[in-house]
């Protein structure tokens, strides 16, 4: 939970350095969530001398960041290749679980396909009467006249 007040203070402070336009595109909603959000006992500053990608920061602000830039900064194309890349990932990662945890339950047992199923013959159980039942029917017969 600390992590993440201390990251929208990190974050709130890197909002402050935008330029006028580029901050304007980040709805202000947005910016007043981060900014509730904060930690203001927590000191964050950004070294000038030091490019945005080289400053220390928590992992946490790094993706705030990356959700703030695809979705209100980037240009359409660079938003496009964004969630591209993303997809990609999380497919990826969905085919790395799978072969992790081999989530298909059936895939260890034999298949049978169709032309197996017609080759094998099935046998017909011919129906016979007992002997008790033969002897009752021809009793009965004996005394039911046709």
């Amino acid at each position: 939970m600390n992590n993440r007040k201390n990251a929208y203070t990190e974050v709130y402070t890197i909002l402050q350095e935008l330029n006028e336009e580029e901050y304007n595109k980040i709805p202000p909603e947005v910016i007043e969530t981060i900014e509730a959000n904060r930690d203001e006992d927590y000191e964050y500053e950004l070294d000038d001398e030091v490019e945005l990608k080289e400053q220390p920061m928590l992992p946490e602000t790094k993706a705030i960041l990356f959700n703030l830039f695809r979705d209100y900064l980037a240009n359409p194309e660079q938003k496009t290749k964004i969630i591209r890349m993303q997809n990609e990932a999380r497919q990826k990662n969905e085919l790395k679980k799978q072969q992790m945890y081999n989530t298909d339950l059936f895939a260890n047992k034999p298949k049978k396909n169709a032309t197996e199923n017609n080759n094998e013959t099935i046998q017909i159980v011919e129906y016979k009467e007992s002997i008790f039942k033969s002897i009752l029917n021809k009793i009965k017969s004996f005394f039911i006249k046709k």
